[in-house]
C-alpha cells in the first residue's frame, strides 16, 4: 500500500469508528484479541487519547471531568502508535491491544449515524459536537449552494461529508462544483494558498491547528444533511457496564459545542 494512502487511512481511522461501507471494510482485528484479561486499574480511570486528534486538549479535558464524576482518579493515556509501521489492517489492532492492556475507553471517536460498528466495539453517547464549515476567500458565499459553476472545492476524503458532496454533484443539486478531495487538512491548506482551490470544506476544530490566512470568509455546508460531527469514548463491547457508567457522567456533563 502507497505510504501517503497508508499514513492517511491511518490518522482518519483515529476519528472515524466506520468508514462508509464503499470506502473501507469494517475495522478488523483477530478474533483471539477481544477477551484478553486487562490489568486491574484500582481506583484510576485510564482513557487513551489521540496526539493528531484535533480535539486533542478538549478530549483530555472531557476524560479528567469524567473520572471526576464517577469519584476515581484521571489518567490521560497518549496512544503510541508509529503509523508508518501499521499494516493493511490499519489503527484497529492497535487500539484494542490498547483497550487491553493501558487503558478502558479511546476518547475523540467519530459517531457516524446508520453506520454499523465492528462487533467488538460500542460507542458511549457523544461528549463534543462541532460542524464543518466551508471556507472562501469570497464573503459572497453562504452556503454550498452559492458557489459558481467551476468551483475548486476541496473536501476531507474518506468521510461521510465526501460522500454526501459526491450524491449532491451528481443529483445536479450542485451543478458545475468540481470536487477536490484532500487527505489531510496541511494539505488543503497548502492547495488554498496556491490558489489551486477555491474552497473548502473542513471540520471546525481543525481550524485551531492551521494559519487563518489562507481563507477570509466562512460559510455553512447547506444543503448537505450530515453538517457536523459528533465524537464519543470507544469501549469494548463486553464492558457495557462501563459503558453505561460513562454515559450516565457524559449526561451530567451535557453535549458540548464550540
Amino acid at each position: 500500500m502507497d505510504r501517503v494512502l497508508k499514513r492517511f487511512i491511518c490518522m482518519a481511522s483515529l476519528l472515524v469508528v466506520a468508514l462508509p461501507m464503499t470506502s473501507l471494510a469494517q475495522p478488523f482485528v483477530p478474533v483471539e484479541s477481544y477477551n484478553r484479561t486487562r490489568p486491574d486499574f484500582g481506583n484510576k480511570l485510564p482513557l487513551c487519547v489521540m496526539p493528531n486528534s484535533p480535539t486533542l486538549e478538549h478530549d483530555k479535558a472531557v476524560a479528567s471531568e469524567l473520572a471526576q464524576i464517577l469519584l476515581l482518579e484521571p489518567e490521560i493515556v497518549e496512544m503510541d502508535v508509529n503509523i508508518d509501521l501499521l499494516d493493511n489492517e490499519g489503527i484497529w489492532p492497535a487500539i484494542l491491544v490498547h483497550l487491553a492492556e493501558k487503558c478502558v475507553g479511546v476518547m475523540g471517536v467519530q459517531l457516524i449515524p446508520g453506520e454499523m460498528a465492528a462487533d467488538w466495539m460500542t460507542l458511549s453517547r457523544p461528549y463534543f459536537e462541532a460542524p464543518y464549515v466551508l471556507l472562501t476567500r469570497d464573503e459572497q458565499i453562504e452556503s454550498l449552494t452559492d458557489l459558481p459553476p467551476g468551483t475548486r472545492l476541496g473536501v476531507p476524503l474518506y468521510t461521510p461529508i465526501d460522500e454526501d458532496l459526491m450524491l449532491a454533484i451528481a443529483a445536479g443539486t450542485l451543478d458545475g462544483v468540481r470536487r477536490l478531495p484532500y487527505d489531510r487538512p496541511e494539505l488543503m491548506v497548502a492547495l488554498m494558498e496556491a490558489d489551486e482551490l477555491d474552497a473548502a470544506i473542513v471540520w471546525e476544530p481543525q481550524l485551531d491547528h492551521e494559519p487563518g490566512d489562507f481563507y477570509t470568509h466562512q460559510g455553512t455546508v447547506a444543503p448537505l444533511g450530515r453538517d457536523a460531527r459528533a465524537v464519543a469514548v470507544l469501549l469494548r463491547t463486553q464492558d457495557q457496564m462501563l459503558r453505561t457508567m460513562i454515559d450516565q457522567a457524559i449526561e451530567a456533563l451535557g453535549t458540548e459545542a464550540p
